[in-house]
């Protein structure tokens, strides 16, 4: 059995997770708990868990910090993060603590224990497949870089014009055997070598080739073909990337640097068929802001808009992977952006809430991808069904359709151009027909709305301030303001009134 230790500091969720979870169905025994950061790390030097779960936010030491703590002696410790933090800094900075997965609260059990099938069979193959001695062997290889120096010294005899690197690297579970690699490699050495295209070398469980450049432009669909015909009796999926080219040997360093970091984002690249070179590079980019893409994917699902979701879709991928394109980045926040806007639809109306609890395990299912377009595919293909299940009708006048989205998000921060650009309408003329089935402006309207929505709120006894948020108002002068001009009085004397007629009522009773 793995050991697990649960780290949060309520202990009503760590019973809870005890209890619900079935964790020795999946090879796992929980054998400590810890109700703070001091208290896991502890745990962790005495008990050498295969498996941790942790809340982040804790006092004293948040979860982060300890994770970031444990890194700093033990990289084999598997950790789930279990938390109610949705924004890209949390996840971002768990990705590069080496977190196994990034679970919101609250968390489906059936969504964690998949997470404890997907860890259990991923530590399984690494301890098969990956004895520690020979993965410390292979993190010494890539700190020296052995073999540089010998490579370097050959390659001054064939005085080439120019040279590049390229990196192959076979897409399988066995993609790191030395056995299969060794064989790719005698077959590349036969097809290029022979033929001076080239030398051949292991670097890192992966075959590196240092290219005779000779030509204006770099061939990446032909070359691609080559590897692939000498490849061909291995029968396994490839993807091969390669650096720009330098004109003398002293330079390759640079070349290298350049295909190992495209390397590193090789979960946008599988499945096509040429080499992945410098042109392809997307570009860094800001920060992506979840909570706007969530917002305008829920939007999408929640009024039927098949070709915005697709849009919205794309541009929300899109920007995850210009910010980080490795694969563990782009697979935790890409589920945590579906999760967040999962959560958001669910809160517009039962139907909804029903459906999106079935679409939920796409979150966890996205881990399973193994390339950016078939994660893509699957997105696309469960949001369709998840669209087309909520069955919002998009044959009503659209003005209708806006008139209902507006009864069931008035609470957010609606503006008439998000409008424009979920009903594909102008913001102007939109405007004009809004004016014209209602006699109001829109935001005169999205305020009459809140306020009647108000009403019952401080009827069933919240706070002035409490009902302004929930509401979607946030300044409270603001709220008194047009609550007065609007009902005639101020929404404290209101709430007065209407709980002594209450209480007057309830009395006769």
């Amino acid at each position: 059995m793995h050991k697990v230790i649960l780290v949060n500091p309520e202990e009503r969720i760590r019973q809870q997770l005890q209890e619900t979870v079935d964790w020795k169905r999946h090879g796992f025994e929980v054998i400590g708990e810890a109700g703070n950061g001091r208290e896991a790390l502890l745990l962790h030097a005495e008990l050498r868990p295969d498996l941790m779960v942790v809340e982040i936010s804790m006092p004293e030491m948040d979860g982060l910090q300890v994770i970031e703590t444990i890194r700093q002696t033990d990289l084999e410790c598997q950790i789930i993060i279990l938390s109610s933090h949705a924004d890209f800094y949390h996840a971002k900075s768990a990705i590069s603590l080496g977190v196994a997965a990034y679970l919101l609260k609250p968390a489906d059990t059936n969504e964690i224990e998949k997470e404890l099938t997907r860890i259990g069979i991923r530590m399984q193959r690494c301890f098969r497949l990956y004895p520690r001695e020979s993965r410390e062997r292979e993190m010494v290889s890539l700190l020296v870089a052995h073999g540089e120096g010998n490579l370097a010294d050959s390659l001054r005899l064939f005085n080439w014009p120019r040279y590049r690197i390229l990196l192959v690297k076979p897409n399988s579970p066995e993609g790191n055997s030395s056995g299969l690699i060794e064989i790719m490699k005698r077959k590349i050495v036969s097809h290029l070598e022979e033929r001076e295209k080239g030398l051949v070398f292991i670097i890192d469980s992966k075959v590196g080739i240092v290219l005779r450049e000779v030509g204006e432009e770099f061939d990446a669909v032909r070359l691609f073909d080559e590897i692939e015909d000498a490849l061909d009796a291995v029968n396994t999926p490839f993807i091969a990337v390669a650096g720009g080219a330098v004109e003398a040997i002293t330079e390759i360093g640079k070349s290298y640097s350049e295909a190992a970091e495209l390397l590193k984002k090789e979960f946008l690249y599988r499945g096509e068929r040429r080499i992945i070179d410098s042109n392809a590079k997307i570009m860094p980019q800001e920060v992506p802001d979840i909570g706007t893409l969530s917002d305008k994917l829920c939007y999408a699902i929640d009024i039927g808009n098949r070709s915005l979701l697709c849009r919205v879709l794309e541009e929300g991928l899109l920007a995850i992977a210009q910010y980080d394109g490795a694969e563990q980045a782009i697979k935790t926040v890409t589920s945590q952006w579906i999760s967040l806007a999962l959560t958001k639809l669910s809160k517009t109306n039962e139907i909804a809430y029903l459906f999106v609890q079935d679409a939920l395990p796409m979150t966890s299912d996205i881990y399973e991808q193994p390339d950016y377009r078939t994660l893509q595919r699957l997105l696309e293909d469960r949001l369709m069904l998840l669209l087309d299940r909520i069955g919002s009708d998009c044959r009503d006048p659209v003005i209708k359709q806006v008139l209902n989205f507006v009864e069931r998000h008035y609470a957010e921060n609606l503006k008439l151009e998000t409008l424009g650009e979920l009903f594909h309408y102008n913001s102007a003329y939109l405007g004009r027909l809004f004016r014209n089935a209602t006699g109001d402006t829109f935001r005169t309207y999205l305020d009459k709305v809140r306020i009647r929505n108000a009403k019952v709120l401080l009827e069933s006894g919240l706070k002035v301030h409490q009902a302004a948020s929930r509401v979607g108002i946030s300044n409270v002068d603001y709220f008194h303001m047009k609550f007065k001009k609007y009902l005639g009085e101020k929404p404290s004397r209101y709430k007065r009134k209407t709980v002594s007629f209450q209480g007057k009522a309830a009395q006769n009773e």
